[in-house]
């Protein structure tokens, strides 16, 4: 499985800054730039039909406009 430190280092490589960015375009970057194993494919439970790569992406995103290294919807 994909850890929050390489989807962080992948965001931040990839991704423009000072903008918003929509978040179908973030799970873009991160499909085309990590190899993406079954683990990460998996669905998080049994309600959701998201792989769960989809969620860490997201928990990275929230973790890191909490700690205030992003500041929300202005940048990233």
């Amino acid at each position: 499985m994909t850890n929050d430190a390489t989807l962080w280092m992948t965001l931040h490589e990839h991704l423009p800054r000072s903008t918003w960015i929509p978040i179908a375009d973030i799970y873009l970057i991160v499909q085309q730039r990590l190899h993406l194993d079954a683990e990460d494919m998996e669905c998080l439970n049994m309600r959701s039909l998201s792989p769960r790569w989809k969620s860490n992406v997201r928990r990275v995103l929230y973790t890191k406009k909490r700690d205030g290294t992003i500041s929300g919807r202005e940048t990233l």
